[in-house]
């Protein structure tokens, strides 16, 4: 009797413990499972209260900052109206604004130097320096704003809103903004007074530390002689030449040409400064680009060599490294990689858009199954944006194997009204993706990966 109880005792032990082991593995899982998400979302809904983070770059044409503004905004209305999460009181500046101030962002202290890296004193425009004084150089640094989403419930995103323009923003208003006042003329729009801006650089910015200057006084001009000269182009043909040419387009150049190493070098040390020290399995990483800021995002993560910031490699290495293992999927606004990629014909490095450093990562980190997807890319364009390329088949052999676990999707958008079938606001069709309820359904589902 004794014998047949103590065996029927260790019979319920041993099935308790096997219970008891099984609840524990399937707890375990499901927090596997919780590392990954696809969307704003996904990563919302596994995060618990953990802040979901997202990285955004600006495109070509920025006027100053707050470039992620509306997206933000896209983000409350859309949640509080179809998820039932109400944000508390909008998106709010947290914290200071950042500048790089790395490697040749710091102020040069050799003698004869005046303050300017050699590598910055040497660029030239036609011959004439770019950057004369230390002052000037400084108001050009790249920065970072932080912004908070909060949500009733508890949860909430940040919002790091990265800012390449005060790079390119001297070329333009020095060198091509003057002499197209003698020949297209000016334009003035609501937000693009583009000689306004180059005579006084976020001059009406307030709550952060803001470094304006007068690049139209650098170039010997004023703002009043400049608005005096008479526009000789017609409304349209000027719009396209100032707006789209002079101010937008000439980003693209600058971006694939040698000031390119300038940029990486700004986003990468603000990059840097947005990565925790430390992560968890609820630390999240959403990307959001508009236009040129894909390209940028995606070269800046390839780079291997971080002399020119002069941080230890493996200081830098593992802070991208923490990124990439933590980035759950990059959302392109009018991706540009296709035609930016027509400057690199001679190059045959697969790595140079960061997908293979980013599928090794992530498999490793989530110790995913062989062709497991880990990652996801999603490009939008609206078929009548005219500044946007697909991601197309031959890209996605290129850098996204079938073993890499990174899917690239391409979906089609309409940001603008098309008049009589002819033609569609080009400005709405590039720069309105971030209040497109498609899009943003998109980005804040939960669907499983």
């Amino acid at each position: 009797m004794m014998a047949g109880l103590l065996l029927m005792a260790m019979i319920f032990a041993a099935s308790t413990a096997l219970s008891q082991e099984k609840a524990v593995m399937s707890s375990q899982s499901m927090v596997e499972e919780a590392r990954q998400a696809s969307t704003l979302g996904g990563a919302l809904a596994v995060a618990g209260l953990e802040p979901v983070r997202i990285l955004y770059i600006h495109g070509i044409g920025a006027t100053g900052s707050g470039g992620s503004m509306e997206l933000q905004q896209s983000i409350c209305r859309y949640a509080g109206k179809m998820m039932h999460q109400e944000c508390v009181g909008g998106p709010t500046r947290i914290g200071r604004r950042d500048y790089a101030d790395a490697g040749i962002f710091a102020r040069d202290v050799r003698p004869g130097s005046g303050g300017l890296d050699p590598n910055v004193a040497a660029v030239r425009y036609m011959g004439a320096p770019i950057w004369k004084t230390w002052e000037q150089w400084h108001a050009s640094a790249p920065f970072v704003d932080h912004y908070r989403i909060s949500f009733r419930s508890g949860k909430s995103i940040l919002v790091d809103e990265i800012n390449w323009w005060p790079l390119v923003i001297p070329i333009k208003c020095q060198f091509i903004m003057p002499d197209e006042t003698r020949l297209a003329g000016k334009w003035k729009g609501k937000t693009d007074d583009y000689l306004n801006i180059c005579s006084r650089q976020e001059a009406g910015v307030t709550g952060v530390q803001v470094r304006s200057f007068n690049w139209l006084q650098a170039a010997g001009y004023t703002l009043e002689e400049l608005n005096q000269r008479p526009n000789r182009a017609v409304l349209i043909n000027r719009w396209a030449k100032v707006g789209v040419m002079d101010w937008r387009f000439s980003d693209a150049f600058l971006g694939v040409g040698p000031l390119r190493r300038f940029i990486s070098d700004g986003i990468a040390d603000l990059l840097a400064k947005c990565i925790p020290d430390s992560a968890n399995r609820t630390t999240h990483f959403i990307a959001v680009t508009h236009s040129l800021g894909s390209y940028l995002l995606t070269s800046t993560l390839a780079m291997r060599q971080w002399d020119d910031l002069g941080v230890p490699a493996n200081t830098m290495q593992d802070r991208f490294d923490r990124l990439l293992q933590h980035l759950d999927a990059g959302f392109f606004f009018a991706n540009q990689i296709p035609l930016l990629a027509l400057a690199h014909l001679d190059r045959a490095d697969p790595q140079f858009f960061a997908f293979d450093q980013w599928s090794r990562e992530r498999n490793a980190y989530l110790k995913a199954r062989p062709g497991e997807t880990v990652g996801r890319v999603v490009a939008w364009s609206d078929p009548d944006d005219v500044l946007t390329w697909r991601l197309g088949a031959d890209f996605q052999r290129w850098e996204t194997p079938p073993a890499s676990g990174i899917r690239v999707e391409n979906r089609l958008v309409k940001n603008g009204v098309r008049w009589f079938w002819l033609v569609e606001n080009p400005e709405s069709a590039h720069d309105n993706y971030a209040r497109n309820p498609k899009v943003l359904r998109a980005l804040m589902e939960s669907p499983p990966l």
